[in-house]
């Protein structure tokens, strides 16, 4: 699998809940996993791999074995603020300071099946939130500071560019 690339349309798509775990989707979540590692990423999800489903793999702390995978995931509370800086698998070298919830409590159903409530916390929750803005068509750019906005603009261009000449003969 390769990660998507902004701005590529799927990146802005609302994704399709998933209805049950079939070999399929247990197939996905496993090449989402080794795609995020291959990409020294902590989360990836459904779109960033060009499939508008609710599927995220979440591992804030990087190491291999230590993913999850949350299906349909909802938040149900937020508490505090904290800006932070972000990057994007989808967006290479551009990085912008957000402000996000340092404490969140998410509904999901995991790969097994089961139906979990949890809370999460500092990096963990900005994951998180970064994740499940993406099975909505929320993009980080969009969440950044003004003035940053401003200063990535070049590298959002460049991408643009890429993307482009990539898609020329579609």
């Amino acid at each position: 699998m390769e990660v998507v690339l902004y701005p590529d349309p799927i990146l802005k798509q609302k994704t399709e809940p998933i209805t049950e775990v079939t070999d399929d989707i247990v197939k996905l979540s496993e090449e989402m996993i080794e795609t995020m590692h291959r990409a020294n990423g902590v989360g990836l999800a459904g779109p960033q791999v060009g499939v508008a489903k609710q599927i995220i793999i979440v591992n804030p702390t990087a190491e291999e074995g230590n993913d999850t995978v949350y299906l349909n995931p909802k938040i149900l509370k937020r508490k505090g603020r904290e800006s932070g800086e972000e990057g994007c698998l989808s967006f290479p070298g551009v990085y912008g300071n957000i402000e996000r919830a340092t404490w969140i409590q998410v509904k999901a159903t995991l790969i097994s099946g089961e139906e979990v409530t949890f809370e999460a916390k500092d990096f963990e929750a900005r994951v998180l939130q970064h994740e499940i803005d993406h099975l909505l068509g929320v993009l980080f750019i969009n969440k950044i500071q003004p003035v940053e906005q401003i200063a990535i603009k070049p590298q959002l261009k460049e991408l643009e560019q890429k993307y482009e000449s990539n898609h020329e003969d579609d």
